[in-house]
């Protein structure tokens, strides 16, 4: 992300923008709701276009058809025999006599083998700008904030994965400018 903002955020009005196509977004609003949530956290104040915001944002978003990826798995599986033990009994009678007994194998394990697994990886993207509301309409935006998250992973609902973007977004707001972050943040599974 690279920014114009300062170390640390100020006390700040904005307003949204949608893009083209997002004005009746129900998706957008959605979108829009959590990032209101994290710039209440960070002193931004969302006001009417009335009111003379300091700043107007904008968002956009989106997730490919995935990629096939093929990955080997191990196999797991009885390797061999580490040792064995027998346990008996020897009875006689005169010159001839008789055994009885029972060996026990003691197993070991690893890997056997491997199989070819097949998934689909999905790549997800949100990106963000943060615009000074007194360069909108003239002939050059003096664009103050602009960051992206991406993401891959196996799911295909980019509503499921949304709310951790945007909260690997706002983490460190706005951070060191020209700076990357790698977040890790695990999805919980629907059941």
């Amino acid at each position: 992300m690279f920014h114009q903002l300062g170390d640390s955020p100020t006390p700040t009005t904005y307003i949204f923008v949608p893009l083209k196509g997002q004005e009746n977004s129900l998706e957008y609003k959605t979108y829009a709701a959590l990032i209101r949530q994290e710039l209440n956290k960070h002193q931004y104040r969302e006001v009417t276009e009335k009111e003379k915001p300091d700043v107007v944002i904008a968002f956009d978003y989106g997730i490919d058809s995935g990629k096939q990826k093929l990955e080997s798995i191990p196999i797991f599986g009885q390797t061999g025999v580490s040792s064995s033990t027998t346990y008996g009994t020897l009875n006689t009678y005169g010159n001839y006599g008789s055994y009885s007994g029972t060996t026990t194998y003691t197993p070991t394990y690893g890997v056997v083998g491997s199989s070819t697994v097949s998934r689909t990886e999905y790549a997800r993207g949100l990106w963000l700008y943060i615009v000074d509301a007194k360069s909108v309409g003239t002939e050059k935006l003096n664009v103050l904030y602009e960051g992206n998250v991406k993401s891959t992973g196996s799911s295909s609902q980019l509503s499921r994965v949304m709310p951790a973007m945007i909260q690997a977004l706002f983490k460190s707001f706005p951070g060191k400018s020209g700076a990357t972050r790698t977040e890790t943040t695990p999805i919980p599974i629907e059941q």
